[in-house]
């Protein structure tokens, strides 16, 4: 099993921290062969970001994602810049309320949720990632939401670790009941 995932959006949306603790889940909690990487523009804020992240069950000799085939889109403008590269049969995870994906000729299966309608009803926009990781571990089991969980408390400030991990669960449920448009 290899899997290479992009999550992307805009700067201040927390995905460069969610591509760690996925990977530090993964690589750490559950033995996996892992390599993260990840990108922002000069904005910290609003600019385009993204992390990427390879997990394998075996060594990994070519440390870049070249073709996810799990993306992760919480802005259109990530949406535009990364859904051609997604792997044919792959799976596209978009914020519901932020992308609006075009949906004719699908050649992987999309799911759009609302993670920041989520993060908004906890009066924590910032955990929409937290929301988003926890729907990809729902969806993809790339790694088990437990993993996440036990990453947590090493990545967050000790005061926001409670919200991220009701973030985690939230996305996790929302993953269980979610209404994909497939190919």
């Amino acid at each position: 099993m290899r899997h290479e995932i992009i999550l992307s959006g805009a700067g201040g949306q927390g995905l460069i921290l969610a591509g760690a603790i996925l990977a530090e889940a993964a690589g750490v909690c559950e033995g996996k062969e892992v390599v993260q990487s990840q990108s922002y523009g000069i904005q910290a804020r609003g600019g385009a970001s993204h992390s990427s992240v390879i997990i394998s069950d075996t060594r990994i000799l070519f440390p870049e994602v070249t073709n996810p085939d799990i993306l992760i889109c919480l802005s259109q403008e990530a949406y535009q810049r990364f859904s051609h590269s997604l792997q044919k049969g792959g799976i596209l995870i978009v914020d519901k309320d932020l992308v609006k994906p075009e949906v004719e000729n699908l050649d992987y299966t999309l799911i759009a949720l609302p993670f920041t309608a989520e993060a908004e009803k906890l009066n924590k926009r910032i955990v929409a990632n937290v929301i988003a990781l926890g729907s990809m571990a729902g969806i993809t089991a790339v790694v088990k939401p437990q993993s996440i969980a036990q990453v947590l408390p090493s990545r967050l400030p000790e005061r926001n670790v409670p919200v991220a991990l009701q973030a985690l669960d939230i996305g996790v449920k929302l993953a269980e009941n979610h209404v994909g448009v497939s190919k």
